[in-house]
C-alpha cells in the first residue's frame, strides 16, 4: 500500500526532476557502502585480534627462552644436591629446580606491575593476598629448617629410616628440600609481602579489608600450632620440631587451597578475569611442573621414594598449584575471554559470600 507520505515525496521527487528510481537507487548505494564499511571493520578486527594473538605467542616464547636460559646459568653456577649420585642428573635437577626458582618467583611480579600501572587492586581478592603471606611464612619456616637444622635433618634420617625395612639402599632418608627451595621460599615471602601492601596503599584496607573467613583461618592456624607444640612438649617433655614442621607444611598447602578459591569464586562472579594478570597464572603453572618433576626425579635418582611423602608440603603445593592454574586458564581463555585487560567492572560483595 503507498502511503501519504510516499505520495507526497514521490510528488516532490518528480516537481524536482528525482524519479523514484533514482531514490531507491540511492538507497541501495548507501546500504552497500555501510554493509562494505561493516565488513571492512570486521575484517580489520579480525586482523588485529590475529596479530594481537601472535604477538602474544612470540612474547611467550621469548619469555620461556629467557626463564631456560637463567635456569641453565643458575643451575651450573650455583651448589648442587650432592645426595644424588648420578652426576648428570644432579646437573639436570639444578637447571630445572631454578627454571622453577625463576618461574615461581618471577610469577609475582607481573601482579604486581598490573596493580601499579592500574593504581588499584580491585579484581584481585583480598584475602588471596592474606592468605599467601601466612602461607610463605609457613613454608619459609619448613623449608630453612630442613635445608639448614642439622637436628631436623638427623631427625628426619632416623624417622625415613625406622620406617622402612630396607637395608639394601644405603641413602635411604635423604631430605628433598633444595637450595632453590628455600631460595624460592624466602623470596616468596618478601614479593607476598608487597602484594599484601598494595592493597592498603591504592585502595586501603578500610575499603577493602579481608573477610571473617581470613581471620578464622589466622586464628585457627595459630591455636593448632600452639596446641601442638604443648601437646608434644608435655608427652614427651620436648617439643617434636619435625613433628611442628609438618604441621607448618600442612597448613601451607591448606592455606594454598584456601587462598585460590576466593579468587576462582570472584572470576566466576564477576565472569571476569580482569585484574588477575594471566602471566602470573603461566608463571605459576610452569612452576608447578617444573618442581614436581624435580621432586620426582631426585626421588627416582636417589632410589628413594619416601622423598615423595617425607616431603609433603612441595608434592602437594605443585599439585594443588597446577590443578587451579589449569582453573584459571580455562576462566580467562575459555569461560571469560572477552574481556580485556585494561578494562575491569566493578567488584561484588564476594568476601562476604564466601
Amino acid at each position: 500500500m503507498v502511503t501519504n507520505n510516499m505520495l507526497r515525496h514521490a510528488g516532490s521527487s518528480s516537481s524536482s526532476g528525482v524519479s523514484m528510481g533514482d531514490i531507491i537507487t540511492d538507497q541501495n548505494s548507501q546500504q552497500n557502502e555501510n554493509e562494505a564499511a561493516l565488513s571492512t571493520s570486521l575484517l580489520s578486527m579480525e586482523t588485529n585480534t590475529t596479530t594481537r594473538n601472535r604477538q602474544q605467542r612470540c612474547k611467550i616464547l621469548r619469555w620461556s627462552f629467557y626463564l631456560v636460559l637463567g635456569g641453565t646459568f643458575l643451575g651450573l653456577t650455583l651448589p648442587k644436591n650432592t645426595n644424588i649420585t648420578s652426576q648428570s642428573w644432579q646437573l639436570l635437577s639444578n637447571i630445572i629446580g631454578y627454571t622453577y626458582f625463576l618461574a615461581w618467583s618471577l610469577s609475582f611480579y607481573p601482579q604486581i606491575y598490573l596493580n601499579y600501572q592500574r593504581k588499584t587492586t580491585q579484581g584481585l581478592s583480598v584475602d588471596f593476598c592474606c592468605l599467601n603471606v601466612l602461607g610463605y611464612v609457613c613454608y619459609t619456616i619448613y623449608t630453612t629448617n630442613f635445608y639448614f637444622n642439622e637436628n631436623v635433618i638427623d631427625a628426619y634420617k632416623d624417622k625415613m629410616s625406622s620406617l622402612s625395612d630396607d637395608t639394601t639402599t644405603q641413602r635411604k632418608g635423604e631430605i628433598t628440600v633444595t637450595g632453590n627451595d628455600v631460595a624460592f621460599a624466602i623470596h616468596a615471602i618478601i614479593m607476598a609481602s608487597v602484594t599484601l601492601s598494595q592493597v592498603g596503599f591504592y585502595d586501603s584496607f578500610t575499603t577493602r579489608s579481608p573477610s571473617r573467613r581470613v581471620f578464622i583461618i589466622f586464628f585457627c592456624a595459630a591455636a593448632f600450632c600452639l596446641l601442638y607444640i604443648l601437646g608434644t612438649w608435655s608427652y614427651q617433655g620436648q617439643v617434636d620440631i619435625l613433628g611442628f614442621l609438618y604441621v607448618l607444611g600442612s597448613i601451607k598447602i591448606c592455606v594454598t587451597i584456601g587462598k585460590y578459591v576466593p579468587q576462582a569464586l570472584m572470576n566466576r562472579s564477576r565472569k571476569s578475569t580482569v585484574g588477575w594478570n594471566v602471566w602470573n597464572v603461566i608463571l605459576d603453572l610452569t612452576g608447578g611442573v617444573l618442581s614436581l618433576i624435580q621432586l620426582v626425579g631426585d626421588c627416582w635418582a636417589m632410589n628413594d621414594w619416601s622423598g615423595l611423602f617425607g616431603n609433603p608440603a612441595k608434592m602437594l603445593l605443585s599439585l594443588v598449584t597446577i590443578t587451579f592454574d589449569g582453573i584459571f586458564l580455562v576462566q580467562h581463555y575459555i569461560l571469560y575471554p572477552e574481556n580485556k585487560e585494561n578494562e575491569y567492572s566493578p567488584l561484588p560483595a564476594i568476601e562476604s559470600l564466601i
